[in-house]
């Protein structure tokens, strides 16, 4: 850990552990975004080829458009 002279805002030394916090919610988020993702994208490949065509995609569409909402 390093030190200065220099209080933050907060009276910390340059807010060590409001960053931390906030690297940790950051973390989180992304974590809880990916396992969505994953799980959506896991829902989708279950389905048969003829229900994945009547939603417009085809089983190489799914991982596209999951992440981007649309296919390319």
């Amino acid at each position: 850990m390093s030190y200065s002279s220099i209080p933050s805002s907060s009276g910390e030394l340059f807010g060590v552990e409001t960053n931390r916090s906030s690297f940790f919610q950051r973390v989180v988020h992304w974590v809880k975004e990916r396992a969505e993702l994953y799980r959506a994208e896991s829902e989708l490949n279950l389905m048969s080829d003829v229900e994945l065509s009547d939603m417009g995609l085809y089983r190489g569409d799914i991982h596209n458009a999951v992440r981007s909402g649309r296919t390319l």
